[in-house]
């Protein structure tokens, strides 16, 4: 919006020039084309996410958003412990009997294996947390108000966007390779651009028998979209390659979330 309001101003201010002689008369059609040309490109230049927006989850984390075609999706992996309404989901579940039969529940990747990160809040800075599919689909609500967990079909609208599951990976994948600091791919990072500034990021998994793995250089997403009494459907990106496909999750594992605006 900034950069409309700036264009439309510098318009106001071009035609509404007030020649007084009749040697400015001639020149003015010259400067008004100068000065329209500059702010066509002014305009033009600004960074499509100007009119992005933050978000902020029930217990104080901070999102950036990015606007992808008709979309507003969340820039980072979610990182809260609590449903909209403020009451806790199950976390702390190092033991892997534990995990394997919570109810709603979230987890942080080990950071003991990890190189580079120190203790679970970095790591959930760095790659937000791990969510079982009963507290995805939890009627208490997981993402902030006015958002939600990406249904089969908005996932679907974001890759036909970007050109098909076979290019989109690479033009939403976070451009931060290994050996950079955290939070970042593993080398290759096969087609990294970040074209969106989606900042796909490989946040690893954890199995429904309790297991952590891949963490930097596989990521995978919910949607809200159940399959079975099993298995929800998910997408997921890697670093050797430039796709995000499709994907079933068993629903006591543990992927990462994004939230869509509704």
């Amino acid at each position: 919006m900034a950069c409309l309001q700036r264009y439309f101003y510098f318009k106001y201010r071009v035609f509404n020039l007030k020649p007084t002689t009749m040697k400015r008369r001639i020149k003015l059609p010259i400067i008004q084309l100068i000065l329209m040309g500059v702010a066509l490109i002014w305009l033009t230049s600004c960074d499509k996410n100007e009119n992005s927006e933050t978000v902020e989850d029930i217990n104080g984390n901070v999102y950036n958003t990015s606007v992808i075609g008709d979309q507003v999706w969340m820039v980072e992996n979610l990182r809260t412990v609590s449903f909209r309404d403020g009451s806790l989901m199950l976390t702390q579940l190092y033991d892997d009997f534990e995990w394997a039969s919570a109810g709603a529940a979230c987890t942080i990747y080990p950071h003991s294996e990890i190189d580079g990160l120190d203790s679970e809040a970095e790591v959930s800075a760095a790659y937000g947390r791990l969510y079982n599919w009963i507290a995805v689909n939890d009627s208490r609500g997981l993402c902030p108000v006015g958002w939600r967990v990406p249904t089969e079909e908005d996932w679907d609208e974001l890759i036909e966007y970007l050109g098909g599951e076979d290019v989109a990976g690479g033009k939403l994948k976070n451009t931060r390779t290994s050996p950079t600091d955290h939070p970042r791919w593993d080398s290759p990072n096969t087609g990294a651009t970040d074209e969106k500034h989606f900042s796909a990021l490989p946040a690893g998994y954890r199995t429904s028998l309790g297991q952590f793995d891949f963490l930097g250089s596989y990521g995978e997403w919910w949607s809200s979209t159940e399959y079975n009494t099993d298995l929800a459907i998910t997408r997921y990106i890697s670093n050797y390659e430039t796709g995000m496909y499709h994907s079933y999750g068993r629903k006591r594992a543990g992927y990462s979330v994004r939230c869509i605006k509704e």
